[in-house]
């Protein structure tokens, strides 16, 4: 592709523009390029290059149906634009078309078989399509092409996780500090002092910080982990997110450490790492529960509180995850399709959406339909608490989730066709939660199917006939 120079009519200028735009995308500042890509089309509306950064933009900001309309812009007028095919493969599956993805990752390595980048899309496409094996076999292929490609290894590493291959998986998804700059360790992390495992470094009166990485539902489903280091003699303080806190308190022995308290501790683990250091296989999951608990003094209010419901079946909901997420157009649904669930007879269902679900909030139900007191929430304690009194809760992909599974309480998930790594392939249940059944949605399924088939088992349950079956 030949890339525009701007000409002498439109120097400076452009030229000035041009620069600065290239120079904050290298920054990762897309907030900040974004603009000046727009004003450079606005100058050369023709050049290709200039569309496909200011995608690129526009996806990194999570604007991704304008991200999507950039790349096809570009392709319009460069055909064989492989990285626009890249690209627009790369974001085609997070917003609910995963057969252009693949469409899209096939062409770009029928213009170039031996690109890892391409061959790296194409294995990523098949993954979110569910086709492991396949997926497998074009991973390697971009690893053999470029050894030590990051991005390439870090989706081999969630192919093997989601196909249950987690003793294999576990020393590739190590590599994740490497292979994913958003992964940054905490400032207090001290370069040769990570733990690693109980074979090389007893802990036998030794104290451990755990730190926490990826998101909240992360640090709710592996904080389990802490059992197993204070069985090998270690004393535990954990580096977590403030809304944690509370929470995790209920854990026997735990000392949680506050923002900007300095420790002295023997060593130090990401909370993630610790099922590599454990061999984890999925036949020795630690999935005993419950292993977190509301604080005491939060429950009983919390139960006198739905006393007014006492003689219904108590379901709290949640529709939506957080919107930067990157599979989340694909988990979260619109509230209006849980309609069925908050009309059913005997039932009384409760808001537990405390994040902003925005356009997912499509409809304001009556108090009748969602009790909501997620207002009164301070933290995951208070979560917890309210939690505690229901019967059953029933979320999309979340921590929500996590949370429920934790406590031990009856939770069903409504998971999407690409579920992620966690919830495994072709099962209703979950090696990691004892109390947890999954509601898989297929490819092409509509969301209102899956909610049906939860009604039907939430009839079932009750004992009661349900509507449609």
């Amino acid at each position: 592709m030949t890339r525009w120079q701007p000409t002498l009519l439109e120097a400076p200028r452009a030229a000035a523009l041009l620069a600065l735009a290239e120079h904050r995308l290298a920054q990762g500042r897309y907030a900040q390029a974004a603009p000046l890509y727009q004003e450079l089309h606005a100058v050369k509306s023709g050049d290709a290059a200039i569309l496909l950064h200011w995608g690129f933009c526009l996806e990194q900001l999570g604007e991704l149906d304008a991200a999507v309309s950039r790349y096809r812009e570009a392709l319009a007028i460069e055909p064989d634009f492989l990285e626009a095919h890249v690209d627009l493969a790369g974001v085609l599956w997070r917003v609910q078309d995963p057969a252009g993805s693949l469409a899209h990752a096939q062409r770009a390595v029928a213009l170039q078989p031996m690109h890892p980048h391409a061959v790296r899309m194409l294995g990523t496409t098949l993954l979110h399509l569910n086709r492991c094996d396949e997926a497998e076999t074009q991973l390697r292929r971009a690893l053999d092409l470029q050894p030590g490609f990051g991005l390439a290894r870090l989706d081999l590493a969630l192919v093997l996780l989601l196909s249950g291959r987690l003793q294999e998986a576990w020393p590739l998804y190590a590599h994740r500090w490497q292979d994913s700059p958003a992964l940054v360790r905490p400032a207090f992390v001290q370069a040769g002092s990570q733990w690693q495992g109980p074979q090389a470094q007893p802990l036998a009166g030794r104290r451990i910080v755990v730190y926490a990485e990826q998101g909240l539902g992360d640090v709710i489903q592996f904080i389990r982990y802490v059992a197993l280091l204070q069985n090998d003699g270690a004393s535990v303080c954990v580096a977590v997110p403030e809304a944690l806190v509370p929470l995790l308190e209920s854990m026997p022995g735990l000392v949680c450490i506050q923002p900007g308290l300095t420790v002295q501790v023997d060593c130090q683990v990401a909370l993630l790492d610790l099922p590599l250091h454990y061999q984890t296989t999925l036949n020795t999951v630690p999935a005993q529960v419950p292993y977190l608990a509301a604080p005491a003094h939060l429950r009983a209010p919390w139960r006198e509180r739905l006393l007014p419901w006492q003689d219904r079946f108590k379901v709290g909901l949640v529709w939506a995850g957080q919107p930067a997420q990157v599979n989340d157009r694909n988990r979260s649904l619109c509230l209006s399709e849980l309609l069925p669930l908050m009309s059913l007879g005997g039932v009384q269902c409760f808001s537990l959406q405390k994040s902003d679900a925005g356009d997912y909030t499509d409809i304001r139900p009556t108090p009748e339909q969602l009790v909501d007191f997620t207002d009164d929430w301070h933290d995951f304690a208070d979560s917890a608490a309210q939690m505690a009194s229901l019967d059953l809760v029933i979320t999309v992909c979340s921590a929500v989730a996590h949370l429920a599974g934790a406590l031990g309480k009856p939770v069903w998930v409504l998971l999407p066709p690409n579920a992620d790594w966690r919830w495994l392939l072709d099962r209703d249940d979950s090696p990691w939660y004892p109390t947890m059944r999954l509601f898989r949605r297929d490819f092409g399924e509509p969301r209102a199917a899956q909610v049906q088939r939860v009604v039907r088992a939430l009839c079932e349950r009750m004992g009661v006939a349900g509507e449609g079956g």
